[in-house]
């Protein structure tokens, strides 16, 4: 009998310990099922404010091209400040539900970049008529949100668009064939990306010693050298017009404006190299 009741007993305390892990599965079980699901609501929160930082930030940048292509269609300096204060206050309607708040400080002075001197009054710089000419924008933002304790988040934006009158190229015709001199510029946007889908109307103007002239328009990789001239080994727009004979120099001013509106001018005194 004695025997009988330990082996219950035994029996009863295996069962209590069975169970008891059973329950400890069971709550561990439910704390994972809990934990993963307070996990993917919070990662979906964070996504949430990635795509809004993300959306700000290109905001601010697109700021910067409509308003350096007002300046350099119009030429007023005050205009990215203040586009930048009216999206500062729809960032704020915007997003009100975030808490998010957005300050711009545009550029100011003499800034350094692509190994040119950029001189920024309100966010705005141009350098024109040069052989190597410029139209800029630049602006850091500040980003607060409130709804996740964010703040001082910092970005700059910039926008930039230069052109270089790169040389002038004498073709000699063949017996009673025309004589032609071709002027080529080179054009790149911010990070100096070659730009190289310009076509002949975005060439607003096109002038050889102040007088327009009617020209065949080309635009192709350059790898060839000319006359001992280095190849450019970029891609190149080529104004092409007819002339007399081969002239001593040429004075070119060319005025290009861009997909996103934003013109540059530029202008250089050319020495002709043979084809």
């Amino acid at each position: 009998m004695k025997m009988h009741l330990r082996l219950v007993r035994n029996k009863r305390g295996q069962f209590i310990v069975i169970a008891a892990l059973l329950i400890s599965v069971m709550i561990i079980s439910a704390s994972a099922v809990m934990f993963s699901a307070v996990t993917y609501f919070s990662h979906e929160r964070w996504e949430e404010y990635i795509i809004v930082i993300d959306g700000i930030r290109t905001g601010t940048a697109s700021v910067l091209q409509l308003s350096l292509a007002n300046y350099t269609q119009t030429l007023n300096n005050t205009v990215l400040k203040t586009n930048l204060d009216a999206w500062r206050q729809d960032v704020g309607r915007a997003y009100s539900g975030f808490g998010a708040i957005l300050s711009s400080t545009p550029a100011s002075g003499t800034y350094s970049a692509y190994s040119m001197s950029l001189n920024y009054v309100n966010g705005l710089a141009s350098n024109w008529n040069q052989q190597i000419s410029f139209s800029a924008a630049n602006t850091t933002g500040s980003l607060n949100i409130t709804s996740i304790g964010l703040e001082g988040y910092k970005f700059k934006a910039s926008v930039f668009l230069k052109m270089q009158i790169a040389d002038a190229i004498y073709y000699a015709g063949k017996g009673s064939d025309p004589n032609y001199l071709g002027v080529r510029v080179i054009v790149n946007a911010e990070g100096l990306e070659v730009i190289t889908n310009l076509q002949k109307s975005n060439f607003v103007l096109f002038q050889i010693g102040g007088v327009n002239q009617t020209y065949t328009f080309l635009r192709y990789y350059e790898s060839v050298s000319h006359s001992g001239a280095p190849a450019l080994n970029t891609y190149v727009y080529e104004m092409r017009y007819e002339v007399a004979s081969k002239p001593g120099s040429v004075t070119a001013k060319v005025s290009v404006v861009d997909a996103r509106g934003i013109k540059v001018t530029g202008q250089a005194t050319l020495t002709p190299i043979d084809v």
